[in-house]
């Protein structure tokens, strides 16, 4: 794999993105219900 093409930069960027929001979610949602 090429990390400096952008479509793979873009790709790993939304990866990480995602990965954090359900880690926030996993501890927020509990509070809201």
């Amino acid at each position: 794999m090429n990390f400096y093409d952008k479509k793979v930069r873009r790709l790993v960027s939304i990866i990480i993105l995602v990965v954090i929001v359900a880690m926030v979610a996993t501890m927020v949602i509990p509070y809201l219900v």
